[in-house]
């Protein structure tokens, strides 16, 4: 059973090497609520931008980071504490800043749509506004379309239907092997489906509903499965094949106590498989939601009961966080549910780069460096 501190899934954020690019990509060609322009707990040298869906809520968001430098690395452990973000933009490491996913990272965002004729919609409206669009493939317990954004990360949508249910009564309790239909794909057939008509414009009826799952990488089916299920305090709901290739499992957990799209984790299995690489076009955490402050430290201490490195709870401005890893080193956060309105109107959210008080004073300052966006300066030590 979910772990009763648990409301779902809460966000997901991205590393992003141009956070106006970024901003573009939600706003514009996904229709997403561009809700707070703010800059990272840790630093204010690093912008951030958190998005709502298009309903107005803010249960869910997408998040990104900016990480600009052309020629350094992102750094390897995350944004996990103010020490460690600092001493990485004070001494930035030589290198590629791109991602490289494996286990350990995320592999894609899945969005939520209703239905296949929505999906369709969203495959035109995309591929019209230049992006490559694949799909629409038949996954068992959804259909689905994928794309990148502008950096590369793999974006999904998925639809409701037919859901997790239709073909185990008793979810998670046995290995459901696929249909043959969802084997045996005509990738021509697939490539040419799409709605006849354009949709230029987000209509009501498509516009994305939240999230739909998340899906990271794991080296060790098995002990991701003990983890989340045994420590963490979700439900396995769906074992079955990764549809996508050879030798490689798929499993499913709800974070809710009712499965349904919006807060399902999933992981795709590759046994022995390599650790990836934390950087721009990958996802930098996904965050669970729990219900206050009170049961976020409750649950921070059954975690750390079950032996999980859990972080202290830190005041993330919007909301309260603490971080834990996965077996294969994967960045978990578990956040209260955002306040966004304590420093903006509910009907003026993201008109303003919004500050923490004891940076208002350096305001012109931040925002100038935002705007140029120069990057970090190595220190250097005297050569011997």
């Amino acid at each position: 059973m979910p772990s009763p501190y648990s409301l779902g899934i809460h966000s997901q954020a991205f590393i992003s090497a141009n956070l106006e690019r970024s901003t573009r990509f939600m706003v514009d060609d996904l229709g997403l609520r561009l809700v707070k322009r703010t800059v990272h707990p840790h630093d204010e040298r690093i912008a951030v931008a958190h998005f709502g869906f298009a309903d107005g809520g803010t249960d869910q968001i997408v998040t990104y980071y900016e990480w600009n430098p052309i020629f350094y690395e992102f750094p390897a452990d995350g944004f996990v504490d103010q020490e460690t973000t600092k001493a990485s933009l004070d001494d930035p490491q030589a290198g590629s800043p791109h991602g490289r996913w494996g286990a350990g990272t995320n592999h894609h965002l899945a969005l939520h749509t209703d239905s296949r004729e929505q999906l369709l919609n969203w495959k035109r409206h995309l591929s019209d506004r230049g992006f490559h669009v694949t799909g629409p493939y038949f996954r068992n317990y959804f259909s689905a379309i994928y794309f990148n954004d502008p950096d590369g990360a793999i974006f999904e949508i998925a639809t409701t239907e037919p859901g997790f249910g239709h073909d185990e009564a008793v979810l998670g309790s046995d290995y459901m092997k696929p249909p043959e239909e969802a084997v045996d794909r005509k990738e021509r057939d697939i490539a040419a489906e799409v709605a006849s008509e354009p949709h230029a414009d987000i209509s009501a009826e498509m516009a994305l509903r939240g999230f739909h799952h998340n899906t990271s990488v794991s080296s060790d089916i098995e002990a991701v499965t003990d983890f989340f299920v045994n420590r963490v305090g979700v439900d396995l709901i769906k074992m079955t094949d990764y549809l996508d290739a050879a030798d490689a499992t798929h499993y499913y957990y709800s974070a809710t106590q009712e499965p349904r799209p919006g807060h399902v984790l999933t992981y795709f299995g590759f046994p022995g498989y390599p650790a990836g690489r934390l950087g721009v076009g990958l996802s930098h955490h996904i965050a669970l939601t729990a219900r206050d402050e009170e049961a976020l430290a409750e649950w921070r201490k059954a975690l750390a009961g079950a032996e999980i490195e859990v972080g202290e709870i830190e005041d993330e401005r919007y909301f309260s966080s603490v971080s834990f890893r996965d077996p294969d080193g994967h960045l978990y956060r578990i956040a209260t549910p955002p306040y966004f309105t304590i420093d903006e109107a509910a009907g003026e959210l993201g008109q303003k780069l919004c500050l923490p008080s004891e940076l208002e004073s350096r305001r012109g300052e931040i925002e100038e460096s935002l705007r140029l966006r120069p990057a970090p300066t190595p220190r250097r030590t005297a050569a011997a």
